[in-house]
């Protein structure tokens, strides 16, 4: 009869592979927040206008405790989602009858070369004086920073789809009128996505942005009043809580798109 196995300390100490993953992603945050406390712990540089991370954590779980808080956050989740839907409904079918048609491509691609480096915070002042402060100019200007990814990931996106695959389509008898929603849109659906996360960025800037200037309500708001009596323990409490929530909003956007390219090679996924 064989003796047991020796297990060896390193064995037992052994982490999983999605725990050694898990903590190699956590080495630059935590890398900088160490940098950010001794930073602002040397003296170098004026507490009032880096606070530390310790500072910023109590003021932290200080908004934390506050109803109102929560009610900010979600009026800004909700700005910021807005737009990024009238974005989608708007920017989708535009790239997608730009690809298919020479006719619109020719009337909407010059607008959208022209404006493709537009900073879109400068359209806030305008939209300010359109429509007032309040939720429609802070949506219409999320609305206008995320149409263009969609547009543009969406017009290469069916712009790319194998010619093989549409020829393929035709012999099989596809009519021609269904042949964008049958194969176009769905053979682009990994560009569109793509394009849907780096809108969900620019929604958040925006919003913030729109809401610091044309809104009383809000983390952008928040943030605003915070800077201006002086109070940046707390402003960057909010920061840090806007990130959070940004950061939230990407990784469930990947896990949904990863489930809609299930079908999809594996290293063509969302990362």
């Amino acid at each position: 009869m064989s003796a047991p196995a020796q297990t060896t300390p390193a064995q037992t100490l052994a982490l999983p592979i999605w725990a050694l993953h898990s903590l190699s992603r956590l080495t630059p945050f935590v890398l900088f927040l160490a940098a950010w406390q001794g930073l602002a712990k040397s003296g170098l540089i004026d507490p009032t206008f880096l606070p530390s991370v310790s500072a910023v954590g109590h003021a932290l779980i200080d908004l934390g405790a506050s109803p109102s808080f929560y009610t900010d956050l979600a009026v800004t989740l909700g700005r910021s989602l807005g737009g990024l839907a009238l974005g989608a409904a708007i920017g989708i079918p535009l790239g997608a009858g730009m690809a298919v048609s020479r006719k619109i491509d020719g009337f909407f691609g010059p607008l959208v070369k022209a404006t493709y480096s537009l900073p879109k915070t400068a359209l806030i002042p305008l939209l300010l004086l359109w429509l007032g402060i309040g939720s429609a100019t802070n949506i219409v200007a999320v609305m206008f920073s995320t149409l263009l990814p969609f547009v543009v990931y969406t017009y290469h996106g069916i712009h790319g789809v194998p010619q093989l695959l549409t020829w393929s389509a035709r012999a099989m008898g596809t009519p021609q009128r269904r042949l964008l929603w049958k194969i176009l849109l769905p053979a682009s659906l990994h560009a569109i996505l793509t394009g849907l996360r780096l809108a969900l960025g620019f929604s958040f800037v925006i919003a913030i942005a729109a809401e610091m200037i044309a809104a009383n309500t809000g983390i952008g708001k928040l943030m605003f009043i915070y800077g201006e009596s002086g109070a940046y323990d707390y402003m960057f409490a909010a920061v840090a809580a806007v990130v959070a929530l940004a950061y939230v909003a990407d990784r469930l956007t990947v896990v949904i798109s990863n489930r809609l390219l299930r079908w999809d090679d594996v290293e063509n996924r969302l990362g």
